[in-house]
């Protein structure tokens, strides 16, 4: 286990890949904003569209869930698409700098896989503005 991790540490601005445990599709690229505060996770995330025609060529998601010690666990819930959220819980690692874990959808008939994102090097000022801008 490597050290333990501050809340603020996973806000940002982050890029990453889900795969596909069943190999049905190649590996989904995706950028996520993250902000995290007194545990609480809240974000954006983009990523193409590979999943549901007729709903353009990207789609977009919010993203709630929570922070603690080295583990995230959030649901992802694409805008305009009558799905339920997809559930993810990673583990934070190499300082700060990477996120890996598992996703799952689709109870009882259950589709799983990973992920990994990697931190953006991107300033705090312009996470807030990020945030600040995705508000409805």
């Amino acid at each position: 286990m490597g050290m333990k991790r501050d809340l603020f540490e996973v806000s940002g601005v982050w890029t990453g890949r889900f795969d596909y445990g069943d190999g049905a599709l190649k590996s989904v690229p995706f950028s996520a904003w993250l902000r995290a505060e007194a545990g609480r996770v809240t974000g954006s995330m983009l990523e193409p569209n590979k999943l549901f025609k007729d709903h353009g060529d990207e789609l977009d998601a919010s993203l709630r869930g929570h922070v603690h010690d080295e583990e995230l666990v959030f649901l992802k819930t694409y805008h305009g698409v009558d799905e339920e959220p997809i559930y993810c819980e990673g583990t934070i690692l190499d300082d700060g700098l990477r996120i890996a874990g598992r996703w799952y959808f689709g109870w009882p008939d259950e589709q799983t896989g990973t992920f990994e994102m990697r931190r953006d090097a991107v300033s705090p000022a312009m996470v807030g503005r990020v945030a600040a801008s995705s508000k409805p």
